[in-house]
């Protein structure tokens, strides 16, 4: 299983980043998380067939997590794809995105191909040889965060959240945690507030759910940020491997 960022900032971009994004690369299945800036751009940047996608996850209806999602369906449609895309989320979620593309006409697109809509959490779904599970967190709006499981390798993706048990349950023992970490403990009060955590907390998070990597990402692009601050802040909480993201890096997670 394979890991690669496309973006790794929260809801402001900066000219080094962009909103984030990644892709779950395994066997021959391929699943996009979050749709912004340009997908399609990125996919065929890692070397991915975009028609070949099989799937979609959203995690909430915030704008960075979902504005490309027209134009990704409008490009897949003009390439010519055929095969049914799957697109996952929670109920709300998949209303906002239907209404988006609704609005710019894309279902009247001649021969567009099916788009499978799979709503809801702790339901298991099948993707190629994948189970993918999505949960419940901690956001001002309906938010799912997910585990993604691959023989004996799983990975977990907290979303958008302040610290919550849940995400600690689910990545109990994960070989990776994805894990919004969005401004340093002093701005813990205003993070919480607002459905978010901090650098520390994510580092707590994957702590007590004994994971062996954490990737951290989801960047206030107002705030001036020096990895060598962040990674040092984790480690007062957390021992294992931490990963800042660089974009478009391939990440191994096999066991």
């Amino acid at each position: 299983m394979k890991l690669i960022f496309f973006g790794t900032s929260g809801a402001v971009q900066t000219a080094q980043d962009v909103n984030v994004s990644f892709c779950i690369i395994y066997n021959e299945s391929s699943i996009l998380v979050e749709t912004s800036g340009n997908p399609i751009n990125y996919l065929l940047k890692s070397g991915i067939n975009p028609v070949k996608l099989d799937a979609v996850v959203i995690s909430h209806s915030h704008t960075d997590h979902i504005y490309a999602l027209p134009s990704l369906i409008h490009n897949l449609w003009l390439l010519g794809r055929k095969e049914p895309l799957y697109i996952l989320s929670n109920r709300q979620t998949i209303e906002i995105a239907k209404n988006m593309c609704g609005n710019l006409s894309l279902f009247k697109k001649k021969n567009l191909f099916p788009i499978e809509w799979i709503e809801g959490n702790n339901n298991i779904i099948r993707i190629g040889n994948g189970r993918i599970k999505l949960f419940p967190v901690n956001h001002p709006v309906e938010t799912s965060g997910f585990s993604f499981q691959l023989n004996d390798t799983r990975i977990v993706y907290s979303a958008d959240t302040s610290p919550i048990k849940k995400v600690i349950d689910e990545s109990n023992g994960a070989d990776a945690l994805i894990h919004e970490g969005t401004a340093p403990s002093t701005e813990e009060k205003n993070l919480n507030r607002d459905g978010h955590s901090s650098f520390r907390q994510a580092g707590e998070v994957a702590e007590q759910a004994g994971v062996k990597s954490l990737f951290i990402c989801h960047f206030d692009g107002r705030i001036p940020l020096d990895h060598a601050d962040i990674v040092s802040e984790v480690q007062k909480h957390y021992r294992g491997l931490i990963i800042i993201p660089e974009l478009f890096k391939t990440y191994n997670l096999n066991n």
